[in-house]
């Protein structure tokens, strides 16, 4: 499994800023980490999806290095999309090729199973399927707070204190009988937790 030691720089550097700010500005809260055990292997991180500013926070919060997919349309801006790629993230669907790579080399995978922003209870099968192929967890983060138009969505950071992440649940495939069983307890957790 890989060390501290093992993670490039730029992520160390992101994930130490990131936390910072996120802990200083926004006043994030972290709820039921004390709950989550850090399996010894590589792992897949999936939340619900309601800003461009979720993968940042929980590349602040988790403390492995990590890559995020994402939609190829934000990688199509040659500036935005070589900062995102310098980032850890990947285009998708080229992307799913390379995850398996990654989880192979011990490095942690995020995805966002929506496929977008705010497309529950619509989930996409891929974080689903990449787990039972290479026996991976899933680990289940919530996101609350983090949703409206940018002005908002930071007074109340700032003001109201309302940013929190939250570890819901660790989904091991060898307990689900395929990727559909694995996709339908995300989206019940989903929908208990925003309670759409």
């Amino acid at each position: 499994m890989l060390k501290w030691n093992d993670y490039s720089f730029r992520w160390k550097f992101a994930h130490c800023v990131l936390k910072i700010l996120f802990k200083i500005v926004a006043g994030v809260e972290t709820l039921n980490f004390e709950r989550l055990k850090i399996p010894n292997k590589p792992a897949i991180i999936v939340a619900n999806h309601s800003s461009y500013m979720d993968p940042p926070l929980i590349m602040g919060f988790w403390n492995r290095e990590i890559f995020f997919l994402g939609h190829a349309g934000l990688f199509k801006n040659p500036i935005f999309g070589g900062f995102l790629k310098f980032f850890n993230g990947i285009p998708l669907p080229k992307g799913y090729r390379k995850a398996y790579k990654l989880l192979d080399r011990g490095y942690d995978v995020g995805i966002f199973p929506e496929g977008g922003r705010n497309r529950l209870p619509e989930v996409k099968k891929g974080a689903f399927k990449l787990s039972k192929d290479t026996g991976c967890p899933i680990i289940v983060f919530g996101i609350y707070g983090n949703r409206g138009r940018a002005f908002k969505k930071v007074f109340k950071w700032i003001f109201k204190r309302e940013l929190k992440l939250v570890y819901l649940k660790t989904l091991y495939p060898e307990n689900y009988k395929d990727e559909y069983e694995m996709m339908e307890e995300f989206k019940n957790l989903m929908l208990n937790f925003l309670q759409l």
